[in-house]
């Protein structure tokens, strides 16, 4: 027989009991869910009847009494819902499920599904995740939608819906239950902040992002206040009181981790930190801009990611200067982490005891955003000095040709017994599409892979940094390589990675190529050429599988050893990515493991990462935010993952340069690790 570990094992019993409490008398949140009442108040026609539909309730249909009826007279979207007057409150982090019984009367164009909103105070949708879809005639079924509600939540909606087929849906005994309540997180880590800066400054808000509540103001006059700490978070514009630097030392040499803005620094010691410029800022190329920074000449906690002689990229614009310490400073167990170009101290590290005190310059800097390779990394320097590092991710200098991209998976290869690179194939421009394997042949194989857009590379480069973190060993407290097979395609569309687009050489998106309802999967006239063909947004190409990347893909998710997939995609839009997309096809038990995973993975970013990104108003965490199911379309996941557990991440990418690498790297590699945690290899047992 075949078990799950001892972990998911305790993890599945423990939902399974708390789903059949849940399920008990009066935990359904919804009023009227049998349909034994008139529909209103409580449930609202979110479509109204007209002449394409009809919402209604019916005596003596349903599995014991009356059922509601959507029925669509012609092809159209109806929709009935509750929770509209927000009278649904639930807390956030709680895992709930809405699922109702359902029975379909439609022709083979209907499509059924489920759908939770999770709405925030002034009614902007926060998440909206569906059930998979049902098409079609089908007799009484139960269908279900996981969701975790997240964070500023303030109602919750259920909808019940069908679009584009003609004849009668039945709901009936509609659910709406906490599955789980929300799981308490540790409460952040206490940083004590001493500063002249205010609290509306915007580098004191964005602190606070970062570490939360855990930012707590203490006083000069209240400096007792740092012993309650774990570190300190040290910013002063003007001068530093004389209190300040006997309590620091103290605190440091008690353990304590602090970071000052190095004019703080600099003013605690005596001297006066200078402004110098640290490169061509203003220059019109990428790439001589992302000359501009501090070169790292040791690599620490506050430069973990770096190698020495990069340019960690830093520059207070619009000058391109920073301050730094004066040449001649020194000062008894310093090191210098990071230098400017004139070879003066920008980024140091003082051992005091137990703990450290680390300086560069941060009120210089921009707010972190996405395009502002400048300040892209304003607060790594801080989070990694005050406890959480970058622990896996790696900058890359430059955006590789494929050759490189190739030579440096050959690299990898040579350099690492445990790293087997193989030709998978030829793609559609002829060059050869290659793999990195670890682990043993036969095991559970877990299938890892990116750029099936060729714009969206990103994570590719952090997958061949995740083989090469295996192959260190610096993940064998999570991968047992005697236990697994592991496959990882980093760059799966090679002419779409060397020409920065979606579709491959032959104008194809090779994510509608599965053969998962591919006849049914209707793109758009993207460029407005008369017709939906080659080169258009998502165009499907000629056949399923048709292909030569698509058939590669095929033969490795065709393995009979295949047990887990994880496809990699990017975008720089906000709301569409620090998402997790789950196989309309996968495992019964799959939404609970992705839940899972995304528990681990924000528990262990949390505190690390800060960035604003398209679509947002101020910088936030980068977390996974959510896990939702995907659609019933040809995307190749939808091929792999028939019954088995997979998911799709969208992060932060297609840049066009790599400024963004390090973060990037290291949460594609947080979230490979979390994946093996929460979908551990089964072992069998005689």
């Amino acid at each position: 027989m075949i078990f799950s570990q001892t972990g998911k094992l305790m993890l599945f019993s423990a939902l399974l009991i708390v789903v059949a409490f849940s399920s008990a008398a009066g935990d359904n949140l919804l009023l009227n869910a049998s349909f034994e009442e008139p529909l209103k108040p409580v449930w609202e026609k979110r479509t109204p009847e007209n002449a394409q539909r009809k919402l209604y309730r019916e005596e003596g249909v349903g599995r014991k009494g009356a059922a509601v009826v959507l029925e669509n007279i012609e092809p159209s979207y109806t929709r009935l819902r509750q929770g509209h007057d927000r009278s649904i409150n639930i807390a956030a982090g709680s895992r709930i499920e809405l699922s109702a019984l359902i029975k379909s009367e439609q022709d083979t164009n209907g499509v059924v599904k489920l759908q939770i909103y999770c709405m925030d105070a002034k009614g902007g949708i926060l998440s909206q995740p569906t059930s998979r879809q049902a098409f079609g005639a089908f007799d009484w079924t139960r269908h279900r939608v996981l969701a975790i509600v997240p964070q500023n939540t303030a109602y919750v909606m259920a909808y019940l819906q069908t679009k584009d087929g003609v004849g009668r849906v039945l709901f009936d005994d509609v659910e709406l239950c906490v599955k789980c309540p929300p799981v308490k997180r540790p409460p952040a880590s206490r940083i004590a902040l001493l500063s002249d800066l205010s609290d509306d400054h915007p580098v004191i808000q964005r602190a606070r992002t970062l570490f939360e509540d855990g930012l707590t103001r203490v006083e000069p006059d209240q400096i007792e206040n740092l012993k309650k700490a774990t570190g300190a978070l040290v910013l002063y514009d003007g001068a530093v009181p004389a209190s300040v630097p006997a309590a620091l030392d103290a605190f440091t040499r008690n353990g304590g981790c602090v970071f000052m803005d190095i004019r703080a620094f600099a003013c605690s010691h005596g001297t006066k930190a200078v402004s110098v410029n640290v490169g061509p800022a203003k220059a019109k190329s990428l790439k001589e801009r992302m000359t501009a920074g501090l070169r790292v000449v040791r690599v620490f906690d506050a430069t973990a990611g770096f190698t020495k002689n990069q340019i960690m990229p830093r520059a207070g614009l619009p000058d391109g200067n920073l301050f730094v310490l004066p040449k001649e400073f020194s000062l008894p167990g310093m090191d210098v982490l990071a230098v400017a170009p004139g070879g003066e101290a920008g980024l140091v590290r003082v051992t005091m005891g137990k703990g450290s005190v680390t300086a560069c310059d941060l009120l210089s800097l921009r707010e972190p955003y996405c395009r502002s390779m400048d300040a892209y990394y304003a607060f790594t320097p801080v989070s990694g000095a005050l406890g959480n590092p970058v622990r896996f991710g790696q900058y890359y200098p430059e955006r590789m040709t494929y050759a490189g991209v190739v030579a440096e998976m050959k690299r990898l290869a040579e350099k690492y017994p445990a790293i087997e690179i193989k030709e998978e194939g030829i793609a559609s421009n002829n060059d050869p599409i290659y793999t990195l394997n670890l682990g043993t042949p036969g095991k559970p194989l877990y299938f890892l892979y990116a750029a099936t857009h060729g714009s969206e590379w990103e994570p590719g480069y952090g997958l061949m940094t995740f083989a090469w973190q295996i192959a260190e060993g610096n993940l064998s407290d999570v991968v047992d390589l005697n236990k697994v097979q592991i496959k990882i395609l980093p760059i799966l569309n090679p002419s779409g990675y060397s020409r920065m687009r979606r579709q491959n050489a032959h104008g194809v998106d090779l994510n509608r190529q599965g053969d998962h309802q591919w006849e049914r999967y209707q793109g758009r006239d993207s460029n407005k050429n008369g017709k939906y063909g080659p080169n258009d947004y998502d165009w499907k190409g000629s056949a399923p599988l048709s292909e030569p990347e698509a058939q590669v893909y095929h033969k490795i998710a065709m393995l009979p050893n295949l047990y887990c997939l994880l496809d990699y995609h990017s975008n720089s839009g906000a709301k569409s990515n620090k998402l997790g997309i789950l196989p309309a096809v996968g495992h019964p038990e799959n939404e609970l493991m992705a839940f899972e995973m995304q528990e681990i993975v924000n528990a262990r970013l949390r505190g690390r990462h800060l960035l604003r990104q398209n679509q947002e108003d101020t910088p936030s965490q980068y977390l996974l935010d959510n896990v939702i199911m995907g659609s019933d379309t040809p995307f190749l996941m939808n091929t792999g993952a028939r019954n088995k557990f997979g998911i799709l991440v969208e992060l932060t990418g297609i840049y066009r340069e790599s400024y963004g690498t390090l973060l990037q790297t290291d949460v594609t590699c947080e979230i490979c690790r979390a994946l093996f945690l929460a979908d551990p290899p089964p072992v069998t047992t005689k």
